[in-house]
């Protein structure tokens, strides 16, 4: 297994010593980050926008503020997956990936994130929920969130069907991003 990202990465972090030891491109700081983001899917239907300018960091439940990423903060995201949980505590799931527990309303949904009119992420939820425990679901194109900029997540159900309401159905996206801090 070739190690040459590693060591690119490492040669850039030694660069930057001199400066904290935080990795640049010219004048943009790179951190690794995961953007997450939990949410009861219990009896959802239809197109469910999953962020707006409601939307609030709280620890446990997303790191998220809002719909629009904090002025010279851009996310470049290399990987998505879901887990799974069923507990009634949304802060507190035993999260897990056993397909077969997810509701197949849910897994015959499809997932998207929007920004300026683009699609940047589009693709069936069950896409997101192989083995996620050993790797994300990888993005090849390398999908641009940028700052200060309303974007949009959303999940949109096949017509007439709904998640169902017996149990409690927790989703939680995981995003692992780069952010690029000007």
């Amino acid at each position: 297994m070739s190690r040459r990202t590693e060591l690119a990465s490492a040669v850039a972090t030694i660069k930057a010593k001199g400066k904290g030891g935080i990795p640049k491109i010219g004048q943009v700081e790179l951190t690794d980050k995961t953007l997450y983001l939990n949410v009861a899917v219990k009896g959802q239907a239809g197109i469910v926008n999953l962020v707006d300018v409601n939307t609030r960091r709280e620890v446990g439940i997303t790191n998220i503020d809002g719909n629009k990423l904090n002025a010279g903060r851009d996310y470049v995201i290399d990987g998505i997956r879901v887990l799974w949980g069923q507990d009634a505590n949304l802060k507190a799931q035993n999260w897990g990936t056993v397909k077969n527990l997810m509701p197949a309303e849910f897994l015959a949904a499809e997932f998207r994130v929007k920004q300026a009119g683009a699609v940047l992420v589009d693709m069936p939820i069950t896409d997101l929920t192989i083995d996620p425990f050993v790797a994300f679901r990888s993005l090849s194109t390398s999908p641009l969130i940028r700052s200060n900029l309303e974007f949009e997540i959303e999940i949109e159900y096949p017509k007439n069907v709904s998640v169902p309401t017996d149990k409690d159905y927790n989703v939680r996206f995981e995003f692992r991003a780069h952010q690029a801090k000007r």
